[in-house]
């Protein structure tokens, strides 16, 4: 009796997960008795609670939903803070294997591609994390004495750790343009939650477009598929509105935004506080070459003028403060610097319509744009008659 009973319920279990018209979800998860796991459905705007069961000893799951329209992502969540990512599609049986003391980094997957693309993405943007994160605390615990010596290795290491994410993240997108972990790659953050891909970034944007409107042709009634067309389609927008704003701030004689940004020390300095002052406002970043050289000859300029009321307030397109601090370190910056930190997508920059680096416009002492993109001699030339 005890093994008709045994079977009977064997063949129960096997039968509740064999559906073939079902998605299925099914495992084992070892040293987690008694543990709560709940299935999620990741929509755009909330997680919605599928399933969820108290592990017995053995550790075995099953959830089972019905045929899945298009590919959908789910969180297994063991903990709120113990959860892994799964992409599923029609009527896969994903099968994953894990323990409960490693239940993020080293479970298994299997019989779904999606769900592969994903732990293998999240696997390389953890790296990235790490390494951004240990190098950034390194340097903050490091002496002010010892600041400068550092800064230079411990910035280019970051740069190129990015690089190669983004090359990486670039490759994978074009050999996987009709799935939706490419989507899911697309919108991957670093420890504070800001996105490594930059839709306003043209190389980036690139990969957004791509995958937008390979995936639109496929599902063009999925919301996160809409959203993310309308995410492209609203960056193209934004950089049509900023042509626009050549009427305001690159006509000479015109008047212009005000801008109030903070520098490497937390002090929050407005554009309008030089006014009296004949201003070049220049847009600049420290991972620009070009920008690293006109610098170089702006130096010159300043020294030779700035006593008789010229100032130079110059934003930077920043990501990392550390690059940023290294560069005005290195390259001896004199003048006023600032960023907001937001890469390509710094609000200055797209206020007065920066559509390349270096950038700059001249500012009168009465706040009137006289000149625009004036470098070398054509600067001197020009402060040699304001002046």
């Amino acid at each position: 009796m005890k093994q008709l009973f045994f079977f009977l319920i064997l063949f129960i279990f096997i039968n509740a997960c064999s559906n073939k018209d079902k998605f299925l979800v099914e495992g084992k998860i070892v040293g987690a008795k008694g543990s709560q796991l709940t299935l999620f459905r990741l929509d755009l705007d909330k997680e919605v609670p599928m399933d969820s069961i108290e592990l017995k000893k053995n550790g075995s799951f099953c959830f089972k939903t019905e045929r899945l329209s298009e590919p959908t992502f789910f969180k297994l969540q063991l903990t709120p803070s113990s959860f892994i990512t799964l992409l599923g599609d029609s009527t896969e049986h994903i099968q994953v294997n894990a323990s409960a003391g490693s239940f993020i980094s080293n479970y298994s997957v299997a019989n779904s591609e999606g769900s592969k693309k994903v732990q293998g993405l999240n696997k390389e943007i953890k790296e990235l994390r790490a390494s951004i994160d240990s190098l950034t605390s390194y340097f903050q615990s490091l002496p002010k004495s010892e600041k400068d010596a550092q800064i230079e290795a411990i910035s280019k290491e970051i740069l190129e750790n990015v690089k190669n994410y983004k090359s990486q993240v670039g490759e994978f997108v074009m050999n996987n343009p009709h799935s939706f972990a490419s989507y899911y790659a697309l919108f991957l953050t670093l420890s504070d939650n800001t996105m490594v891909m930059n839709v306003m970034d043209k190389q980036d944007q690139v990969y957004f477009a791509t995958i937008a409107t390979s995936l639109n042709l496929s599902y063009p009634e999925s919301p996160r598929i809409r959203q993310l067309y309308d995410f492209v389609l609203k960056a193209k927008t934004e950089q049509r509105r900023a042509k626009m704003l050549e009427i305001i701030a690159n006509a000479e004689g015109s008047g212009l935004p005000d801008l109030k940004e903070k520098d490497v020390e937390g002090n929050e300095i407005s554009l309008s506080s030089l006014k009296g002052k004949v201003v070049l406002l220049s847009f600049w970043a420290s991972w620009d070459d070009a920008s690293r050289r006109d610098n170089q000859t702006l130096k010159k300029i300043y020294e030779k003028y700035h006593r008789q009321g010229f100032e130079v307030y110059q934003v930077a397109l920043e990501r990392s403060r550390v690059l940023w601090e290294n560069a005005l370190i290195q390259d001896e910056i004199p003048w006023i610097s600032v960023s907001d930190l937001q890469y390509t997508n710094s609000y200055p920059a797209r206020l007065y319509n920066v559509q390349q680096i270096p950038a700059n416009y001249l500012i009168s002492r009465d706040g009137e744009i006289i000149g625009k993109d004036l470098f070398g001699n054509r600067l001197d030339e020009k402060l040699k008659e304001v002046l």
